[in-house]
This record gives C-alpha cells, structure tokens and sequence, in this order.
C-alpha cells in the first residue's frame, strides 16, 4: 500500500513510518520541515493544516492515510486545535476513497472508576482540552470516512519519548547527572504500551477492514512512580526522588486508568509485546548512544 502519513516525523509519526517502511508499504511521511526520516521512507515537506494538504493527496494518489499529526498534549490549546483539528478537517475533505487510520487517546473518555477497564463502549466525556480536542477529531472521523479506524492509544513510553513526556522529562534529568530527580507527586496509575508496539498496531490496522474505534492497552495500570524508578534502575547509578506535594482537586484522567485489549486482540490480532522494563532500558539506551 502506498501510504500518507501526516506527523510522520514525529515521535509517534517516526515509529509509524518505519514499520510501514519494514512491512513494505510505500511510505511518503508529511512534514512543515526538512528532517531525516527512517529508511525507506520519503518525506515530503508541506503544512497539514493548510490547503496544502489537498493537492498533496491529489498529487501522491495514497491507498492509506494513517494521520498521527498533532503536538504533545501539554501543549498550548489553540495550537492543539490546528495541530489536530485543522489536520483531521483538511484530510476529510480531500480523503475521498481511502483507508484512514486516526491516532486517538485514551483520554478522550470519561476517567475511569478504580479497577475498571476502559472499554469501547465507556462513556466519552473527556476532562481535558487534549481529549476534548482528539474526541471532536475522532467523532469527525467517524461520521465522515467511510473506511476509517480509530486506535485510541494509551500512554506511551520508549526509545525517543519528547521531553515533554514524563519519561523524557525524567530522562533528561538523569543525562544531565542530576543526583535527585524532584518531580509532582506521582500517584497515579497508567496503562504505558512502548512507541513500537503503537506502530505493529498501525501496520494491523492499516491492511484490515476494522472500522470504529479500537482501543489499544496492556489492561494494566502501572504506578508511575515504578516507571520512574525504572528509568533510574536503567541508568546504572543511584539517584534520589524527591515528589512534590500534589496540587488539590481532581487528576486529569483519573487516579488509575487502563485500557481492556480484547478487541484490539479480537479485530486486529495485536497485542503489546515489549515489556515496560525493556522499554525503560531501550529508551535510556538510545539517549546513552546518542
């Protein structure tokens, strides 16, 4: 298949692109700006949330679109409207007959109770601007595309996290040599899948005709503090955590959250494979490389 991928040079976008490229798919990754991509892979620079997108479309003749565009979701909120509203409209109305793949998240549903498994079927109603935003992409998706899969993702950890993750937060803190790592109390629990397990769910997605939303987890929530300390373990030496007092009120998401992965097992044949500590070792890995 001959494949679009908007945000194809982003973290996601990038780990996207090189399964594709290693299932051999034609893969033609969009981006504003000239950067390396993965082998086998083509970029071709043009803005997403502009008309650009349309005579791209027109011009490449894609099979598939998979559509990972967008900026992190700690980022500033009118910025996160174009970065994925304005991407995911221009791609609707161009679209035309062509198999879309769009990159939800978890947190477009409502924060689960404790001990309860994000579902299909749990109620949307999102208690941030990011999932408020991804829940309008998503719900246009679905009205508009005839032949279009949402993978709702959970988070997401592994080689090349952003800085604005909290594991590439923690990350940078220890290349640094920093003897302590102060962060805000962690006490939530997270369903984490690594960056490579998204990617073999995409290519899944991609040659099948499941329709709807999908979502992807391991269905374990993990305390985020044991995903700190393995970072820490990874990198070999001893450093302090120090955890600020939380703020009060209510958590973004909720305390715990996980997502149950029978139908991604049931419509695609995907589950997670790379366990979070191999993950925690490949990222840290990278970074030491680097």
């Amino acid at each position: 298949m001959k494949t679009l991928v908007p945000g194809g040079t982003g973290w996601v976008g990038r780990a996207v692109c090189a399964a594709l490229a290693g299932a051999g798919h034609e893969v033609v990754a969009v981006a504003r700006r000239r950067v390396p991509v993965p082998d086998g892979v083509r970029l071709c620079t043009a803005d997403a949330s502009s008309g650009d997108l349309a005579g791209l479309l027109a011009r490449e003749c894609p099979d598939a679109v998979v559509n990972a565009a967008g900026g992190y979701w700690t980022g500033d909120p009118a910025v996160m409207r174009s970065s994925f509203g304005g991407v995911t409209g221009r791609l609707l109305e161009a679209l035309g007959d062509v198999r879309l793949v769009q990159l939800g998240t978890l947190l477009e549903y409502a924060p689960p109770e404790p001990g309860a498994l994000l579902t299909e079927a749990s109620p949307t109603r999102p208690d941030t601007e990011y999932g408020r935003i991804k829940l309008a992409d998503s719900e246009a998706v679905l009205r508009a595309a005839a032949d279009a899969v949402v993978l709702r993702l959970p988070n997401v950890c592994g080689p090349g996290a952003p800085e604005a993750s909290l594991p590439g937060r923690v990350v940078a803190q220890l290349r640094s040599g920093a003897e302590a790592l102060e962060l805000s109390a962690l006490r939530t629990e997270r369903d984490y899948v690594d960056v490579r397990d998204v990617a073999d769910a995409v290519v899944a997605a991609l040659c099948n005709d499941a329709r709807g939303v999908v979502n992807l987890g391991t269905g374990t929530a993990v305390p985020v503090r044991s995903l700190v300390e393995g970072l820490i373990r990874a990198c070999g030496r001893p450093v302090r955590l120090v955890e600020r007092p939380a703020p009060g009120g209510a958590v973004p998401g909720g305390l715990v959250s996980a997502a149950d992965p029978s139908m991604a097992r049931a419509v695609l044949g995907w589950s997670a494979t790379v366990p979070l500590a191999r993950s925690l070792r490949d990222h840290w890995a990278e970074v030491q490389a680097a």
